[in-house]
């Protein structure tokens, strides 16, 4: 097995930091903002310090201004530069990062063998990862972990995988981006176990968390805690935006910030931005309607809740929408169950679920 974590650098190699007071930073690179939160611990306790969220606007008329998408790798100079600017700005008292990797990024999986040793299902999955992963494994760091256990029809006991390759280049890119900030890269990980740990825990049931951001959407179910699945949709919050804006006749900006005002819950000369964004958003519940259904086939459950987080998620009225769509229990993000806050963020604090929740999920990594 190639784990992503040891071959970046040797997760907690600097155990000074632990007798100088514990604190990471959270960075979430995303296809259209980049995203930071400091976290530190005492006594087994976490609290947010700080954080920053740097987004570009370029992209509303310029899609190659995106940060990165599905077809536009990162240039790790210009991200390295902006990741810079709000390290400047946040002025964190750490320099020690764990960032994410986007699904889009990476390839993932679910793989089903026989219960066997760690030791002997890191051999199998190297084995079988061919099949699932489309390049050759010398230029791949694959990484995995055992979601449960099951019996089949011969009585006999096997086990659940989640498994997640990605390019080394792409590695190698993050890590000059982090340099360039002056920040130490201690681990990477995929955006998904970050949301995961941000937003669902022991206690709760199968959880469908839609993750909307500007150029990409990803689709995750958690449960327990655990990541069971992903799949993610190209149809995201631009497709909304650029719908309204050659509906109306009116410039990408101007139809962003009537989104984000009035949501699907206009009324009267606005009602007609409901009308637009609706057939993006029903595409996106198309593809969150099938990853529901290949998970119930795999797994024989179904899932419960539905959770909207990103930037997408401070549409007015989408959560509710997708809750009436899917007939899925909606419920709200809160990372705060576990991490401490400033009061005065208590105004800003439904916004901060919805954007932070990836960048705090990578902070808390940092401690596990």
């Amino acid at each position: 097995m190639s784990n992503i974590t040891s071959v970046i650098s040797g997760f907690f190699e600097d155990v000074g930091n632990f007798f100088r007071g514990r604190a990471a930073v959270g960075v979430d690179i995303g296809t259209v903002s980049i995203k930071a939160a400091e976290v530190s611990e005492r006594g087994g306790k976490m609290s947010l310090v700080n954080y920053g969220i740097l987004e570009t606007k370029e992209y509303l008329n310029h899609p190659n201004k995106a940060i990165q998408t599905s077809s536009l790798p990162i240039d790790e100079n210009e991200i390295g530069g902006y990741l810079a600017l709000l390290m400047k700005e946040m002025k964190p008292k750490t320099n020690l990062a764990v960032a994410s990797i986007p699904s889009f990024t990476s390839f993932s999986t679910v793989m089903d063998m026989p219960l066997m040793s760690p030791s002997e299902t890191a051999k199998a999955v190297v084995f079988q990862a061919p099949q699932y992963i489309p390049m050759p494994l010398d230029e791949v760091l694959i990484d995995w972990f055992k979601i449960d256990e099951f019996e089949a029809g011969d009585n006999k006991k096997y086990q659940h995988l989640f498994v997640v390759g990605m390019a080394k280049s792409v590695v190698q890119k993050y890590k000059t981006v982090f340099k360039k900030a002056g920040l130490r890269l201690t681990a990477l990980e995929f955006d998904g176990f970050a949301l995961t740990r941000s937003l669902s825990d022991a206690a709760d049931g199968d959880t469908m968390i839609v993750d909307i951001g500007g150029e990409e959407t990803e689709l995750f179910i958690a449960a327990k805690g655990t990541l069971e699945y992903s799949g993610g949709t190209d149809y995201s919050g631009i497709h909304l935006t650029q719908s309204l804006a050659r509906s109306l006749g009116i410039t990408s900006l101007r139809a962003e910030e009537l989104k984000r005002r009035r949501g699907l819950l206009s009324e009267g000369p606005e009602s007609e931005l409901s009308t637009l964004t609706i057939p993006f958003l029903d595409v996106i519940i198309q593809e969150a309607n099938h990853l529901r259904d290949v998970f119930k086939r795999r797994y024989g459950r179904d899932v419960a809740r539905i959770m909207l987080a990103g930037g997408g998620a401070d549409l007015i009225g989408v959560g509710r929408y997708f809750s009436q769509q899917t007939g899925l229990i909606e419920t709200h993000p809160n990372v705060f169950r576990k991490v401490s806050y400033n009061l005065r963020l208590e105004p800003a604090l439904r916004q901060l679920n919805n954007e932070l929740a990836l960048a705090i999920g990578l902070a808390e990594r940092y401690f596990l």
